[in-house]
């Protein structure tokens, strides 16, 4: 059965294949999918999703790639429902884990890491309950350390 792509008449899938430069188990596969033979020998990855900018169409990772964002980030965000544009441009969100907690004139970014400094994670759960009852953070590590 012959083929016509590109104003060219082809014999065989692996010819037409060779010319459109894609893989022929992709063709063949790509043409019993229903697809059409323009659709199917199109260099286009199917898995990744494009999108058309001022500058043609491209994949998310080209665009990511064009604005220095992760791909992981902008395609969780198009999930979500964002926009391309606003996928790109909002700011990333960096959350802090607790409070930032002073010991002995440190300023440690968490009660979890001052008391990895001080290593006293088994007495954890005391040093939780005192501050958290309003007593000074560095009574409680000079008291846990006597301990």
């Amino acid at each position: 059965m012959p083929y016509q792509y590109d104003n060219k008449e082809f014999s065989s899938l692996k010819a037409l294949a060779r010319y459109a430069g894609i893989n022929e188990k992709t063709l063949t596969a790509r043409i019993r999918r229903g697809m059409s033979l323009e659709d199917a020998c199109r260099k286009t990855d199917l898995r990744c999703t494009y999108f058309i900018g001022d500058d043609g169409e491209k994949s998310v990772t080209e665009i990511c790639n064009d604005n220095d964002k992760g791909y992981w980030l902008v395609q969780n965000r198009l999930k979500y429902g964002y926009n391309m544009k606003d996928a790109l441009n909002t700011p990333k969100k960096v959350t802090k884990q607790g409070a930032a907690v002073i010991v002995e004139g440190i300023l440690y970014n968490s009660l979890s890491a001052a008391i990895r400094k001080y290593n006293l994670e088994e007495k954890e759960q005391k040093i939780r309950r005192r501050i958290k009852k309003g007593r000074d953070p560095t009574e409680v590590f000079q008291e846990m350390q006597l301990r």
